[in-house]
């Protein structure tokens, strides 16, 4: 039989620890005698004081002074929760020293801060940050997309630093490897850059010292260990067994400093992508295993379960199972999967209890033969007729062999309510914009198809207009000469014929001649723009307007961005091309 076991931060070896070091917070307090230093800032309170720190510390800066007149009553406590308060700067630190002389009156404090990088180094990440975003992160992605590309990229490109000589996010990006604090700091720092609300959560994780994660997606927070879904010893796989957990889930083996504000975290993760209905990130997570299809009573089921996942070639497999299925009964529907002759290797994860306490979990690592190089698509083009039945076909290429594999591929996330897709062949059931994602053996590719109703589908053109300003709609130009009105640049705005564009994108487009006004409906939006006015409304509320809706041609002449990120497009200037780009 080849598949082999392997311990991973889901079993007893998921020790992921800081020296504590990092948590202890040398204090040195000396009064004596006055001796000024060169005094730099000063602070009559401990608000002041506190400020004047932590921007210091935010700065890197090493060694400065404050003249300070506030009282010195438990100063050293105090100083000590200041920093300590803070757990980014916390750290982000190794060492601060504190002297402190002068008189009850006027007293200056000289601090000396001993730092984990250099305020250089701090520069050079954020920098390695903003290129690894710019690759990982798409323009359709969502929050809860950005948050497992981010967790993705940290888990496959890191490596856990058992020799606790590497502390920070800077030597994960260079060297490859760090501790738990590396992990935790560049999952903060690489999601604070993209707007997404997250902290920094200090206790201990089997009783050792560790850090790590809370994160924000809508209205709730969950738990997230960058460093635990690492699995050790590095073999390339990403695990989600610590990916956006409740607190409940979290402190069965993690303990939260009691010291520092959490927010709460109730809402299971399942569930709330299941309201979403974002079913790729609940296959791509493995949380899939909780759907009832993906539940085995019995042998049988789990030997189907299994049969049914390999088929799309997939690089991780979660199901659960029913308590009283033996190991015998796991290890023989495993060793089914054998028989597939394109499969090498099947590792697998010790097995545990699922999160109701109900079921057990089996998590299955793929390795196969022969891993393609890419995936290809060859989709004619990205805008259709709702009318139109789509044929595409996907292949795996292997250096100079080809091979078609659409029947095989994993595709999602697509409605079967609005399209069908079957054996290479795509029927649009309602128009709308899609994103379809491909995936084989852990190569993916990414397509954009948009079905149009039939009054909308004479505006769009694969070949680009002669002219200035152009308008693309998911890759392709809109042509502006049905309407006779082209795009024109109004202070810095693009003003664009509303029907010519908005049809394309599936919105019902009407106008009122009784108000003088331009309406827009898409889905439950319903937006408002009178002409000459400054004034527009998104479903009743009023909206500023840089430049107003005009007339022009007998055409309503509209600000493309504001109505365009009404309806949550995501709109993008090329300014090379002269290009506006919606997604």
């Amino acid at each position: 039989m080849v598949y082999n076991q392997y311990k991973s931060q889901e079993g007893d070896v998921m020790k992921r620890t800081v020296k504590t070091l990092f948590l202890a917070i040398l204090i040195i307090v000396t009064v004596f005698s006055l001796n000024v230093y060169g005094l730099s800032y000063d602070a009559s309170n401990h608000f002041e004081l506190e400020n004047v720190i932590i921007e210091q510390m935010s700065k890197y800066n090493p060694d400065f002074n404050i003249k300070y007149t506030g009282s010195l009553d438990n100063i050293k406590g105090i100083l000590q929760d200041m920093v300590n308060k803070d757990i980014y700067m916390q750290s982000n630190i190794s060492r601060v020293d504190w002297d402190i002389s002068g008189t009850k009156a006027v007293s200056n404090i000289n601090v000396k801060v001993g730092y984990i990088l250099t305020l250089e180094e701090r520069i050079k990440a954020d920098r390695i940050i903003d290129g690894i975003l710019a690759d990982i992160i798409k323009p359709y992605m969502n929050n809860h997309e950005k948050v497992k590309a981010v967790h993705d990229y940290i888990v496959l490109n890191s490596k856990y630093d058992e020799n606790k000589i590497y502390f920070s996010d800077y030597d994960l990006l260079t060297e490859g490897t760090s501790v738990c604090n590396g992990y935790a700091l560049l999952t903060y720092n690489m999601l604070t850059k993209l707007n997404i609300p997250v902290k920094l959560i200090s206790g201990l994780g089997l009783g050792e010292s560790h850090i790590w994660n809370m994160v924000k997606l809508g209205d709730y927070w969950f738990h997230l260990d960058t460093t635990w879904d690492d699995p050790s010893p590095d073999i390339g796989t990403i695990s989600y067994s610590y990916y956006m957990l409740t607190e409940k889930e979290i402190i069965k083996d993690h303990t939260i400093d009691e010291t520092i504000e959490v927010p709460n975290s109730t809402k299971k993760y399942y569930d709330y992508l299941k309201e979403l209905s974002y079913d790729k990130l609940l296959v791509e997570t493995g949380l899939d295993m909780y759907n009832e299809e993906n539940s085995a009573k019995d042998e049988a089921e789990l030997t189907n379960i299994l049969k049914r996942k390999i088929s799309y070639h997939p690089l991780r497999i979660s199901v659960r199972f029913d308590k009283s299925i033996s190991q015998d009964s796991i290890n023989r529907a495993m060793s089914l999967l054998l028989n597939n002759s394109y499969i090498s290797q099947i590792r697998y994860s010790p097995i545990v209890n699922d999160n109701t306490g109900e079921w057990h979990t089996l998590n299955l690592y793929i390795t196969y033969r022969e891993t393609p190089e890419k995936i290809t698509l060859d989709f004619a083009r990205n805008v259709y007729n709702i009318a139109t039945e789509v044929k595409f076909n996907v292949y795996a290429i292997y250096g100079n062999k080809k091979v078609n594999i659409t029947n095989d591929v994993l595709i999602y996330p697509y409605d079967t309510n609005k399209l069908d897709i079957s054996n290479g062949t795509l029927k649009f059931k309602e128009a709308g914009n899609y994103n379809l994602l491909f995936e084989f053996q852990g190569l993916r590719e990414t397509v954009s198809i948009t079905g149009l109703n039939a009054n909308a589908f004479s505006y769009i053109t694969n070949k680009k207009p002669d002219n200035p300003i152009n308008v693309k709609v998911y890759d392709q130009y809109v042509d502006f000469s049905s309407v006779n009105q082209w795009p024109f640049i109004e202070n810095g705005r693009t003003m664009v014929p509303l029907r010519a564009v908005f049809e394309v994108l599936n919105c019902d487009v009407k106008w009122e001649e009784s108000s003088k006004s331009a309406v827009v409906e898409y889905g439950t939006t319903k937006i408002i723009i009178p002409a000459n006015s400054t004034t527009a409304y998104v479903n009743g509320k009023a909206n500023f307007l840089d430049v107003p809706a005009k007339i022009e041609n007998d055409r309503i002449m509209i600000p493309l961005r504001f109505v365009s990120e009404a309806i949550e497009k995501t709109v993008f200037w090329d300014d090379a091309d002269k290009t506006v780009l919606i997604y």
